[in-house]
């Protein structure tokens, strides 16, 4: 069934936009159904860094770029080699350890993830910058925020989200929709719990990806060192 809405001149935003999905009902009734559980719009939790970077203005020796193919159902999966600055080609932005990800292409692919300073590749001489495609969420004031990597998953957030696509070939989300999505009290008030357990399976991820990385790194040598028979081809990794 088609829908069909009716909008003055004056509700067409600052930029008087025209495309059809900004005024999709199905948004507005998503975000007004999510609302009635109280707590905070997003917008009052965190803040949206768009600190840019490229080779003209870079300050580090080696950059590590995340694209958003990087980020996946809460986590960076990211073993790149860090570039010099050189090599940083578009515009990209500037991330740090406790910042939550998002790409604002396609949300379908659920591109978001928990940015952690455990990353593959990251060292104290890297910086890591991200495609900006990905909305950069900062937390406001002390406490983690980790536990949005979940709250961006859930079925009732990737509706709106999905409601709030605009673009045919290129479809994105806007950052009012971002802002304006409700955080329920009922996760508030789990706020530290729930971002302790995301932090603390991020860890573990990244002790399963170094195990597998090593084990991966001795199968190579074992066609490069001919004494490798005497090392032990896929020997037992320590803690697993």
């Amino acid at each position: 069934m088609a829908i069909w809405v009716a909008k003055r001149p004056s509700e067409l935003g600052e930029f008087c936009t025209l495309a059809a999905e900004r005024f999709d009902p199905r948004r507005e009734f998503l975000l007004s159904q999510s609302s009635d559980t109280g707590g905070l719009s997003l917008g009052q939790i965190i803040t949206l860094c768009g600190s840019k970077v490229d080779a003209s203005t870079s300050t580090a020796q080696r950059y590590l770029i995340l694209d958003t193919s990087d980020a996946r159902e809460g986590v960076v999966v990211c073993k790149k080699e860090a570039v010099p600055a050189h090599q940083i080609g578009s515009t990209k932005k500037a991330i740090q350890p406790g910042d939550v990800i998002i790409s604002r292409l396609r949300p379908y692919l659920r591109q978001v993830a928990l940015v952690d300073a455990g990353i593959h590749n990251w060292a104290e001489d890297v910086q890591t910058i991200c495609s900006t495609e990905f909305f950069v969420l900062r937390p406001v004031g002390e406490l983690s925020i980790a536990f949005l990597a979940c709250f961006l998953l859930s079925q009732p957030v990737q509706a709106v989200l999905a409601a709030s696509q605009e673009g045919g070939h290129h479809p994105r989300f806007n950052e009012e929709t971002l802002l304006r999505l409700p955080v329920s009290q009922r996760i508030l008030d789990r706020r530290q719990d729930i971002s302790h357990t995301v932090e603390e399976s991020v860890r573990r991820y990244r002790e399963s990806e170094r195990a597998i990385i090593a084990l991966i790194e001795e199968a190579d040598q074992a066609y490069t060192d001919p004494d490798s028979t005497k090392t032990g081809l896929l020997s037992p990794v320590s803690g697993l």
